[in-house]
């Protein structure tokens, strides 16, 4: 169980990393558009992320390049799907919409931790 909760634990810091600290303006404006690099490399630096957090935890290679590409795909669809909502519910106009579009983000993030921290679990037998 402490791996679990260490690497769950660690998956939830590069979150925050990647989202507030390592994030810069080129790819923040980027996220909703399919034509532009930003969201993409940032769902890349999640995706690395989340590939060191489990080779660290001792998780296979395979299983961690698997889990990097399936975390690529979802949470640029997370980002873009945010963005595109965002556009058109008028947050600019209405704080308490934008802070449950992005409370609803987070969520979604944060429910796909769970998903990697169960299947990287599994694959180490302790699942």
């Amino acid at each position: 169980m402490p791996l679990t909760f260490l690497m769950f634990s660690a998956l939830l810091l590069k979150h925050y990393l990647a989202d507030f600290v390592m994030q810069p303006q080129w790819m923040l404006k980027a996220k909703g558009r399919l034509d532009a690099p930003g969201g993409y490399a940032h769902a890349a630096v999640h995706g690395v992320g989340s590939g060191i957090v489990l080779l660290a935890c001792g998780v296979g290679i395979g299983i961690t390049a698997i889990i990097m590409a399936a975390e690529f795909v979802v949470h640029f669809a997370i980002d873009y799907g945010k963005d595109r909502i965002s556009a058109r519910a008028d947050v600019e106009s209405n704080p308490r919409r934008y802070w449950q579009l992005h409370g609803l983000d987070q969520l979604a993030h944060q429910i796909t931790y769970v998903v990697i921290a169960w299947f990287a679990m599994a694959s180490l037998g302790m699942a």
